[in-house]
């Protein structure tokens, strides 16, 4: 049999066949690059590719002015890197425990184990923060502790093993050098060359993701500036570092989500001690999700195609932009994606051992718990992860031509067992739910459950902001291009080189699976969300691991020139991409203390708010803005899907009066709830209640006539002046003009030279009453 080396080196003129996957490849790639890019439209891809080795070399970002930056800024990262260096190593720790604990019968040392390990252990650390956080017991002792004792005992068991195993190597020396004598001799007289051609490979693959690692790693240390993420997904974990305690947050109701990521950030928040710091030091953690999933693409390319199938993969997977863009901002699509890859290689193996009529049910309660740990990361993982594995585990006896009695009794064993895993993961997330408002997968399946705090109204809200538009063929046609093709973030050796796995013969069955696992993904994400873009990311790894597999699908040396050529451009500008403005906050190295006041310029009136120095004892009660996490002083706020608070406060009436008509209550009421809640200045936001207005919908109580009724009756004094909260009114979109003109006129300033501004917020202080 030929090595994979001389295949390598099969030279031969190609048949049409392979002449048509390279005009394929070509063609694609062309199309790929004609692209304006669709959240970046100012920018296009033959622009970006011109500009390539400016970007390289210069590393120039086209959309911003950096602050000056270095490597002597370095150290100001490394107590973030200690905190996540702990946690992983927690992680670490935790897993392999757990591993020996439920005895899965995988070999030390080889690579699967490593990746359920942290898989678990991420997962156990998650879920005892939440245990801690409950029942208020947030200390860094506590849990830095709990580390510690897990990571000493694995290391004791290790350093056991190996002093047994060293016993053992010196009462059979004589026979121990008989057996290895053979194998020395071959390794020195034949594969000098294949070795060496592996290690070039090896080489090759280090030195490629090496860059994108480190752009990740720096990345993620940053301080955050997306909108999701200063509102819930690190504003949640502050608020229960804050307060020593998890509990449900009436006022932020995505706060209620399965928090498995978020609980990672928090436990870093509780480590640093530190509620801004240790949320960065947690965005560290959660890009190691990026490094992990490609571990587990090797793992499954190794084992079920080839090691250069399992490095490519890896290979494409981290270079791709999105992974990138994904592992520098706190969403949960990382830890998800992982899980699913995760999930999938212990279904495999799982599905391999009973295909052996080994056993299995070992590997199949790994699989529930990996996949429960996908669903405890978002929602939609219930339906992107453990339904499809579910399925595929009770189909597989009958894929496998089992016996009739023994098939049924399989199908029940093991679709119990990784239904067992799944709610141990799953369930304290579904069980704290339900106790706080008796609707386990609150807010979602109101018609079905219930839920406290929540009403007809919220739920008809939520359920058209959250779902799709229209579900026409042009509509499918449209997305289908935008994922495959068009998205600024993608890569152009996703599915220009996937396709291509189908013409491999070996291994056909494993391929059609992942096919139609991507096919499934994407038509879930199509039918049943509202398609924002990042809700088809965990599809990315499967495609990796499928462009790998096509990516080798011929041993033609031509064939292996020409794609190469192709993913280095690629690659290349994939790099170049990624350290631009274009993916995220790039000033990798710049001083953290000029990134914070950066960062918080993002919501220009909270760093206002910050600068004034407010006195101590002051509150905030924020109508309409609820990114809030870079507020540094106490604040009263709801998110668009809650009960409006100013509303409570300062509404009279019932139910049944609307909103725009319900009168306020008399000065001495809102006076006195403003006192007992300890509120001494409102900030109102109308840029965002503008923009929720005509999608999310907002309150009709809320309107410029009710702060003004407020000043009239001395209970809100005059407006402070800041000068951030003018815009011009003729940059809003034309809807959103009209809006103004029919909902709230007094937001168009109008001067006398014709100019009109918008006023986009305002500041109140709340008045004192004279003693």
């Amino acid at each position: 049999m030929k090595s994979e080396h001389e295949n390598a080196q099969a030279i031969r003129i190609p048949s049409w066949s392979e002449c048509v996957v390279l005009l394929w490849l070509i063609g694609y790639c062309v199309f790929f690059f004609s692209f304006t890019l669709p959240n970046n439209p100012e920018f296009n891809r033959p622009g970006l590719l011109a500009l390539l080795p400016v970007n390289l070399l210069e590393n120039v970002d086209p959309t911003q002015d950096a602050p000056p930056s270095g490597w002597h800024n370095l150290p100001q990262r490394f107590d973030l890197m200690l905190v996540a260096g702990i946690i992983l190593s927690g992680a670490w720790g935790l897993g392999h425990l757990l591993l020996r604990i439920l005895r899965i019968p995988i070999e030390q040392g080889q690579v699967e184990r490593t990746v359920f390990a942290f898989g678990l252990g991420l997962s156990t650390l998650s879920l005892t923060t939440l245990a801690f956080g409950m029942a208020g017991l947030l200390e860094r002792a506590l849990l830095g502790g709990l580390i510690a004792l897990a990571v000493a005992a694995e290391v004791t068991l290790r350093v056991v093993a190996w002093g047994r195993r060293r016993l053992s190597e010196k009462n059979q020396t004589a026979l121990t050098h008989a057996l290895s004598s053979k194998p020395e001799r071959q390794l020195r007289d034949a594969p000098s060359e294949f070795v060496s051609y592996k290690t070039a490979k090896i080489c090759v693959v280090v030195l490629t993701i090496a860059p994108f690692l480190l752009a990740m790693f720096l990345g993620s240390m940053l301080p955050p500036v997306d909108f999701d993420v200063k509102e819930y997904h690190l504003q949640g974990p502050k608020e229960f570092y804050e307060a020593g305690q998890i509990s449900m947050l009436p006022h932020n109701v995505y706060t209620s989500f399965p928090f498995l990521t978020e609980m990672l950030s928090l436990l870093a928040m509780v480590l640093r001690d530190d509620w801004y710091w240790g949320a960065l030091a947690g965005k560290a953690v959660l890009m190691s999700f990026a490094p992990l999933t490609a571990l587990a693409l090797y793992a499954a390319g190794r084992r079920w195609f080839s090691p250069t199938v399992g490095c490519l993969a890896a290979m494409i997977h981290l270079t791709t932009p999105w992974t990138y863009r994904i592992s520098i901002i706190a969403y949960a699509e990382g830890g998800l994606t992982f899980f699913l890859v995760a999930a999938l290689l212990a279904t495999a193996l799982a599905i391999e051992q009973l295909s052996r009529a080994s056993e299995s049910r070992r590997h199949f309660l790994l699989a529930g718990l990996l996949a429960g740990s996908a669903m405890a990361c978002k929602y939609p993982g219930i339906v992107q992860v453990v339904l499809p594995i579910g399925i595929s585990i009770g189909a597989a006896p009958f894929l496998l031509k089992l016996t009739v009695g023994n098939r049924y009794s399989t199908v029940v064993r093991s679709t119990g067992v990784f239904a067992i895993g799944t709610v141990l993961t799953i369930g304290p997330w579904l069980l704290k739910n339900t106790i706080e408002t008796g609707n386990p997968v609150y807010p979602l399946a109101y018609s079905v459950f219930g839920g406290s705090d929540w009403d007809d109204d919220l739920n008809a809200r939520w359920i058209q902001a959250h779902s799709p538009d229209t579900h026409a063929i042009s509509d499918l046609a449209e997305k289908f291009i935008d994922v495959t093709t068009k998205s600024d973030w993608q890569s152009p050796l996703l599915f220009g080189l996937a396709p291509l796995a189908l013409l491999v013969t070996a291994k056909r069955r494993m391929t059609t699976c992942l096919w139609l696992y991507v096919g499934f993904l994407f038509f879930a994400w199509w039918i049943l969300t509202h398609r924002i873009d990042r809700f088809w990311i965990p599809l990315i790894p499967l495609v990796s691991l499928l462009a790998a597999v096509g990516a080798t699908w011929t041993a033609n040396a031509l064939w292996q020139y020409c794609v190469g050529f192709i993913a280095v451009i690629a690659v290349l500008f994939n790099l170049g991409f990624i350290t631009t403005s274009l993916c995220g906050l790039n000033l990798y190295l710049a001083d953290l203390t000029h990134i914070r006041q950066a960062a918080e310029s993002t919501e220009a009136e909270i760093q206002f708010l910050n600068e004034m120095n407010l006195p101590e004892g002051s509150k905030v009660l924020s109508v309409g803005a609820a990114q809030l996490f870079d507020a540094r002083f106490p604040v009263v706020y709801n998110t668009v899907f809650d009960y409006s608070i100013f509303e409570q406060w300062c509404g009279d009436g019932d139910d049944t009066t609307s909103a725009a008509t319900k009168p306020m209550r008399s000065a001495d009421e809102i006076r006195k709830t403003l006192n007992l809640h300890g509120v001494t200045h409102i900030y109102v936001n109308w840029q965002e209640i503008l923009r929720y207005r005509p999608t999310y919908g907002y309150t009709d109580f809320v309107t410029p006539e009710r702060f003004t009724w407020l000043q009239q009756h001395g209970i809100l004094g005059r407006e402070i002046d800041n000068p951030n909260r003018f815009r011009e009114f003729d940059t809003l979109r034309e809807r959103d003009r009209n809006e103004v003109r029919n909902w709230a006129p007094q937001l168009e300033i109008k001067f006398k030279n014709g100019r009109s501004d918008f006023l986009t917020s305002q500041i109140f202080p709340v008045l004192k009453l004279s003693p």
